[in-house]
């Protein structure tokens, strides 16, 4: 009762005795929808063509191959030998058997009896199956228990498969399936090793375009699928160019788990044997993920900037959620969120506390991405939380550390909404009291710096920033404003694309290029050659952060010099009464009076500079290298002062 009080608040005693009635077995499951599950059909296991039957499990899910007439003959068998298996009527030439040596996603090596049923009765048992309409059994040690299936249907009999299972045994008994839909047509879903979801990670199979995956625990009591771990991970096409833009993952998990015991349930414990809490599943995480920037394309897909991750606890009802396919085994219904109905359902997911996640650059410290953009970092599954300083469960890895922009809340939302701050130019997440970025460890670069931005007023926007220098104890700069400059920012994808693309960036990117040259008439900065080959990077949004880091890091040892000058000056100074001196000598030498000016330029700089007000950075950097000009005696050809535009 404890864990359903603290997930949902007043209905906690309620949702607490549905709970105990599903774990006691005294309902068929937790539904509180109008969709009750779908028990199996009675019959469903030995009805159908005869490919259905030739594969029926017993009604606890098992399907034991030693029962079948053929079975000793494929024990027989040598590794690279097979046979046809003797049928009449429509199952004639339509089976094969042969036996060969695998490699598991694992890297285990094995030697494997594999069953192939051609369910579209195409001739292709015979030739070694095909990937669109056969199905694949297969035992890997020969002890007649069915280890893994591999299923490709074919709903519309075009040779393209539309959906796809990999179903997993436990000591002959089904234990749980990943599944495939393709839904933008081209026939590819889950890639395969060793008849198992296979190579290093989804990069291999189809995170591009609109695509959905997702995985089902069977219930080996009821004979039925129900939603657990990623179900579904799904993939939206937004503007037609066959790659992803938008990517949603759910993470299903028993409602009364406990995230102490296990904080990565729906990662780590799916494979585990069916037990009673497992009937009451619910919707405890959803991240949500979007490429804003354009940069994905055939030659750096999967290029995800921003990221939610939501933790909640909502029963895993929702309709449309029960997927009847006729043409899969049995069990045929799935229990998933329906595509086109995923968006709008993370869109509005109740969360007690929200992540939000901008990848800004890559990470030298680690390579998590893929083929020839492993070292980029980008990955499937969009930009997602990390497990540091804000624990959020059930968010899944691998995860990077720099360069990605962390902003957390910690009071419940049912909205997902942003906001543009005018300080520092970018896109925040509304009602997040903390966030931070360590910057560094790109482009050749160590650590650098980290940012810390907190909201220190409540009302839902950051209004102070930190700059910290890994080697000092304190923020080496501080910024607190009494104006954020908000403008809230609709999270209609095509208008957050146009904002971000065509305004933000090309708006910040120029504000920047005319404070480092205002800077650099100041006092010239040697900027470390990989950064500025960095400055040509293909992406807009990396660019515009590799700007941001030379520019912040210009700007503290301008300041650093500025400071440390007038400084000494003050410290140093002969003259502390300033009578004696003549008005000129006053104005343009070094003395307390000039020391005090350049400060007092500086702190205004300060100022300027931490609420984003470039362009009067700018007047004020003119006005202090007119007066370190007057002091130092530097002169126009013409003999004038230099002299600074008027301020506003």
């Amino acid at each position: 009762m404890r864990v359903c009080r603290a997930m949902y608040g007043e209905r906690g005693l309620v949702a607490g005795c549905l709970l105990v009635l599903c774990v006691l077995g005294l309902l068929g499951g937790c539904s509180t929808s109008r969709e009750a599950p779908v028990e199996l059909v009675a019959g469903q296991e030995t009805d159908g063509p005869w490919w259905i039957r030739e594969t029926a499990l017993t009604p606890d899910g098992v399907l034991d191959l030693g029962d079948k007439p053929w079975w000793e003959q494929a024990q027989a068998l040598a590794v690279g030998e097979g046979f046809a298996i003797p049928a009449e009527g429509p199952a004639e030439d339509r089976m094969f058997v042969r036996r060969e040596r695998v490699t598991t996603r694992a890297g285990k090596q094995t030697d494997a009896i594999v069953w192939i049923i051609d369910d579209d009765e195409n001739g292709s048992a015979l030739t070694g199956g095909d990937p669109h309409s056969d199905c694949y059994v297969v035992d890997y040690d020969g002890d007649g228990l069915v280890d893994r299936v591999v299923d490709w249907i074919d709903n519309d009999s075009d040779s393209l498969p539309n959906e796809m299972d990999i179903r997993y045994f436990a000591n002959g008994r089904l234990n749980y399936c990943w599944f495939g839909m393709d839904l933008d047509g081209d026939g590819h879903m889950w890639s395969l090793t060793g008849y198992e979801y296979g190579g290093p990670s989804f990069f291999e199979a189809d995170p591009h375009g609109d695509n959905m995956i997702y995985m089902n625990k069977f219930n080996p009591h009821t004979g039925t699928w129900y939603p657990i771990s990623e179900c579904p991970f799904a993939f939206y096409d937004m503007d037609g160019d066959g790659l992803s833009e938008v990517v949603v993952r759910v993470s299903a998990v028993p409602l009364d788990y406990d995230p102490s015991a296990h904080p990565d349930y729906a990662n780590n414990q799916y494979a585990m044997e069916w037990s009673p809490e497992m009937a009451c599943m619910g919707v405890v995480n959803i991240r949500y993920g979007f490429d804003l920037d354009n940069g994905n394309s055939d030659d750096r897909p999967l290029h995800y900037e921003m990221g939610f991750n939501l933790v909640g606890a909502e029963p895993y009802e929702f309709r449309g959620m029960r997927h009847y396919n006729p043409r899969r085994r049995p069990p045929q219904t799935t229990c998933v969120i329906p595509h086109d109905r995923l968006r709008a359902i993370g869109g509005r997911f109740p969360a007690r506390e929200t992540g939000f996640s901008w990848h800004e650059h890559y990470d030298d410290t680690i390579a998590i991405g893929h083929g020839p953009w492993k070292d980029e970092d980008w990955r499937w599954e969009g930009v997602f939380w990390i497990w540091e300083r804000r624990f959020m469960e059930n968010t899944g890895g691998p995860c990077q550390k720099w360069n990605v922009r962390r902003e957390w809340r910690g009071s419940a939302t049912d909205r997902r909404e942003l906001y543009y701050s005018g300080v520092d130019r970018r896109i925040h997440l509304r009602g997040a009291t903390e966030g931070w970025i360590q910057v560094g460890n790109f482009a050749g670069q160590g650590e650098l710096f980290e940012i810390r931005m907190l909201d220190t007023s409540g009302n839902g926007y950051f209004d102070r920033w930190e700059v910290w220098s890994p080697d000092s104890p304190v923020p080496v700069r501080v910024t607190s404003v009494r104006d954020e400059k908000v403008e809230r920012i609709s999270l209609d994808y095509d208008r957050l694309v146009e904002r971000y693309t065509e305004e933000i960036l090309p708006e910040a990117m120029a504000a920047n290029e005319r404070l480092l040259a205002a800077m650099s008439r100041v006092k010239p900065f040697d900027v470390p050659a990989s950064l500025t080959e960095a400055l040509q990077s293909d992406s807009p949004n990396h660019r515009r952060y590799v700007q941001d880091v030379i520019r912040e890091v210009q700007y503290q040892d301008l300041r650093w010099h500025l400071h440390e000058q007038a400084h000494e000056v003050i410290r140093t100074a002969k003259m502390d009464d300033l009578r004696p001196l003549p008005e000129d000598a006053r104005r343009s030498t070094w003395n307390s009076q000039t020391a005090w000016q350049v400060i007092r330029h500086l702190q205004e700089m300060d100022i300027a500079y931490g609420e984003g007000e470039y362009e009067r950075a700018c007047v004020i950097l003119a006005e202090l290298k007119e007066a370190m000009a007057e002091v130092e005696g530097e002169k126009r050809e013409d003999g004038r002062a230099l002299q600074a535009e008027p301020r506003p």
